[in-house]
């Protein structure tokens, strides 16, 4: 016969397993802790903080009684080239062929990428094995492609095609109010399981995404010839909701495993100003001759933009798979975490990203914490924190690099700022 703890082990390593195929955007940027832990923080959310990270960690003994957060907000920008070393070394220099040419190297052949992420969340609380969360997310990725840059700064004598069939965008803004609970399934000498939920209802404030680009300029013998179309979809309004399900063991009385599938199900209807906007130009032959003559020159490139109402749409977030293991110490309390999404959407990446944090507490009203990760799409990520802990009073504060350690070699930066209540 199995005992209990065979038992809860075998439950949670299906539960894994079920979700480990995929997983998804979940939040907690405007969280400092888990910032300044390298996002390292499945296995340590607690009251709140659990909704955007394991709604099951509700159910442990770890779990915090009562917590409320006043204010908690986030920033997120990078990109996949550049750190503010390139523009202070390049910004108003003159440029010769060897800088050009480092320059465009900085540019992966994918092109220059750009994201911004935003959080905000405000009097959100637990109490018990329920958490009550609402924020407010806004994200914005481009996708420049690398033709443009090589004209630039060479010239069509180098770079005679130029090609944006690949620029790709999506800007996205929602609402998110959820419910979470976690349920004790069972307990055993030093340790116990629990399972948990998250229900979202989603709030579509605003929906933009380039849905398709092709075209590009190319150089014939005595000029530039070109053509090119960009289509574009978007939303003012609408609704959806999301599901997150996740599972949590407490073992060897101070070691927490947890899994969490976010955005299991997940879907927003756009029913607001729903629209297609379709950008074209159409070039003449440009050359010397034409540009010169001014009854030419004025019709040399025609444009147009026509803009029509579309059908109501639906899309849907990532889902991922979140894997965390934390030992909770008195002084010193140390975590990893493992996750991977399942498409690259929202600034997640289909590779699997991976995440280290300490926490040390040389007296306990002023924690320390740094932290790493490394995968996904994001590349290196260094990061560090402190908070500051009057009685049941929090204030904390983090920042993380993304590329490098120095921040002057970073390229990007990522700031999160909270103060509420523990019990």
């Amino acid at each position: 016969m199995k005992t209990p703890r065979k038992i809860a082990i075998s439950i949670f390593v299906a539960a894994a397993m079920v979700g480990g195929t995929d997983l998804a955007l979940a939040g907690g940027q405007s969280n400092p802790r888990a910032l300044a832990m390298g996002g390292a923080y499945t296995a340590l959310a607690y009251g709140l903080e659990a909704g955007a990270y394991n709604p099951a960690n509700l159910g442990l003994s770890f779990n915090k009684s009562f917590t409320l957060d006043f204010v908690s907000v986030g920033v997120d920008l990078k990109n996949n080239s550049f750190s503010l070393d390139d523009y202070n070394s390049y910004t108003g220099q003159f440029l010769t062929d060897a800088d050009k040419q480092a320059i465009l190297d900085k540019i992966p052949g994918e092109g220059l990428k750009l994201d911004v992420f935003a959080e905000a969340a405000g009097m959100n609380f637990s109490v018990w094995r329920l958490a009550f969360n609402v924020r407010g997310v806004g994200y914005s990725s481009a996708k420049i492609d690398k033709d443009p840059f090589e004209l630039l700064l060479f010239g069509n004598g180098i770079k005679p095609d130029v090609s944006l069939s690949d620029t790709r965008g999506e800007a996205e803004a929602v609402g998110d109010a959820s419910v979470s609970y976690g349920h004790p399934l069972m307990k055993w000498q030093d340790g116990q399981l629990a399972v948990g939920a998250t229900y979202h209802y989603l709030y579509g404030i605003a929906y933009e995404k380039v849905i398709q680009a092709e075209g590009g300029v190319f150089t014939t013998d005595t000029g530039y010839v070109g053509n090119g179309s960009v289509t574009v979809r978007s939303a003012l309004g609408g609704s959806g909701s999301a599901v997150d399900l996740g599972a949590a063991m407490i073992f060897a009385k101070n070691l927490v495993f947890s899994a969490s599938w976010q955005n299991f199900y997940s879907k927003i209807n756009w029913t607001k100003d729903t629209e297609e906007s379709q950008f074209s130009f159409e070039m003449q032959p440009v050359t010397f001759e034409a540009m010169s003559d001014d009854e030419i020159n004025d019709s040399l490139v025609e444009n147009s933009d026509t803009t029509y109402d579309i059908e109501a749409f639906s899309t849907t977030l990532p889902s991922s798979i979140r894997l965390g293991l934390a030992r909770i110490g008195k002084r010193t309390t140390w975590s990893f975490d493992w996750s991977q999404a399942t498409s690259s959407r929202n600034g997640l990446s289909t590779n699997p990203r991976v995440a280290a944090g300490l926490e040390y507490r040389p007296i306990s009203l002023f924690p320390l914490r740094i932290g790493a990760a490394t995968g996904g799409n994001r590349g290196m990520m260094f990061s560090g924190g402190l908070g500051i802990y009057l009685g049941p009073m929090h204030f904390d504060f983090a920042v993380a690099n993304h590329g490098s350690f120095m921040p002057s070699s970073t390229k990007g930066a990522t700031f999160a700022f909270s103060t509420g209540l523990r019990f």
